[in-house]
């Protein structure tokens, strides 16, 4: 394994010299071959082991400084409060990925905190990364996961972890709030051209680099929340430090999967006035953009910076079209347009599962309508429903079966229902990892039918439905 440093060539005023603290009696006890395989990562050998699980001190290791706007508060220095950069490795697609070790010890930044993090914070969030992966979802993604015999206090004793997390960059809008506000302008400039260089370089060959990397990351952030929208999944804390200037889903706490529709659904149990609920997500991305484009209220005029953020609301809406008739079997824009308001209000009313109705949307046949209605209470406004979505299929000219084959290509089986995750693990704090893995195999390929494993695609039972998730991790 080759790490690089480029983010430690920086300087001091980006970060701080921070070891991974190991826990006591860590093991490894997943690791993610075929991302190490992609990584050219070989965990067979001794050296890599003690890099990657911090038995052995890395000289540039780190943890970044940045700002942020937590829940529309704006915090003049955050940081990597319990999380280190070991560096960067190569992908075989030439491409750098950082090494990001979660729950490594207090850094600097840990404002009092222990900087650990629990192992079920770990599972969530290795459970989660690899979902959204598998639902071509950009996003962090997980590499090993250590558990330990030290106890991590919460609101209760629990199990120390840690989480090795890759992605193509950790760098924040917060990472560019910290350096403004703090009238650090020639760290913001070298900020950017590192941006420049290592994510964005074609831009650097357009007529305003900064200009189009910007259109760019406005661009990524729109299609990456219309892709949460079109699966069902909610962040929780959309706050402007946990938004990734690369465009992935970085920092998985209290997240959510959309079971019964419910369009403002709050999955954060600490989020008391739905500041980031389901139906909102939208609208803060944007928000956390304009938090952004302040920051380059120096190099660029405001007209520019406007005509950026107008690029946003486009992009979303075209994209989020596009990924909802590809769920539907569409071929027309104006359909989706005129079918869906209609659906989301009969699920809606009928607290039906998202991802399941999708599903069995994907083996509909035409005229077949007795196991979609077997659904609901409602039968004629569904059935009225459906014999309008037969007369839009039609027109598209597909064959039913074409249809139906690359719907289910598209609408999973298998989501990370939280009473899954929570079985998973209550399981792995007892030692059974079998749950987890069993869990692992269905989300990594969730559009399998895996009829050995039926039990995990079902709604969740009444006690799952009231499972409480918050930032307490």
């Amino acid at each position: 394994m080759i790490l690089e440093h480029h983010f430690a060539s920086l300087g001091q005023a980006f970060s701080s010299k921070t070891l991974v603290q190991p826990l006591i009696e860590q093991r490894l006890v997943e690791f993610n071959q075929s991302l190490a395989s992609f990584l050219s990562i070989d965990i067979k050998s001794t050296e890599t082991k003690c890099i990657l699980s911090g038995e052995e001190a890395l000289p540039y290791s780190l943890s970044m400084v940045y700002a942020g706007h937590q829940f529309g508060g704006f915090s003049p220095q955050l940081g990597d409060g319990r999380g280190v950069l070991l560096g960067e490795v190569r992908g075989q697609d030439g491409l750098l990925y950082d090494l990001h070790m979660k729950g490594a010890g207090p850094t600097p930044y840990s404002r009092r905190g222990d900087g650990r993090a629990v192992l079920r914070s770990c599972i969530r969030e290795y459970l989660a990364s690899e979902a959204m992966t598998a639902l071509s979802v950009p996003s962090s993604r997980a590499l090993a996961l250590y558990d330990s015999r030290e106890a991590v206090y919460r609101e209760t004793p629990e199990a120390g972890a840690m989480l090795l997390r890759v992605a193509q960059g950790h760098i924040r809008f917060g990472h560019f709030e910290y350096f403004f506000y703090q009238g650090k302008q020639a760290e913001l400039d070298q900020l950017i051209e590192y941006c420049l260089e290592h994510y964005y370089p074609e831009c650097s060959a357009t007529d305003c680099p900064l200009e189009s990397m910007l259109t760019e990351v406005v661009k990524r952030t729109a299609r990456m929340i219309a892709k949460w929208q079109a699966i069902g999944f909610q962040h929780g804390v959309m706050n402007t430090d946990n938004f990734s200037f690369t465009g992935e889903t970085i920092d998985y706490g209290p997240y959510g999967f959309m079971e019964d529709y419910e369009p403002d659904w709050v999955c954060n149990h600490s989020d008391h006035e739905g500041r980031y609920a389901f139906s909102r997500q939208p609208g803060v991305g944007l928000w956390n953009l304009n938090c952004l484009m302040r920051c380059f209220s120096k190099h660029l005029e405001r007209d520019q910076l406007i005509a950026i953020l107008q690029c946003y609301e486009p992009e979303l809406q075209t994209h989020y079209d596009s990924l909802m008739m590809s769920k539907m079997g569409l071929t027309s824009t104006q359909d989706v347009h005129e079918l869906l308001p209609a659906l989301f209000t009969i699920l809606a009313a009928e607290k039906m599962d998202y991802t399941v109705f999708f599903r069995l949307l994907s083996h509909y046949e035409q005229g077949e309508f007795a196991f979609l209605l077997d659904e609901v209470i409602d039968r004629e406004r569904l059935l009225a429903w459906l014999e309008r979505y037969e007369v839009a299929r039609d027109k598209g000219g597909l064959l039913w079966s074409q249809a139906s084959a690359s719907m289910l290509a598209v609408n999973p089986k298998f989501i990370l229902r939280n009473y899954l995750a929570h079985e998973a693990i209550v399981a792995a704090e007892q030692g059974d990892y079998l749950p987890f893995r069993r869990l692992l195999n269905v989300l990594t390929h969730p559009f399998g039918e895996h009829s050995e494993s039926e039990s995990l695609a079902q709604r969740a039972p009444e006690w799952g439905k009231s499972l409480e998730v918050s930032c307490s991790s």
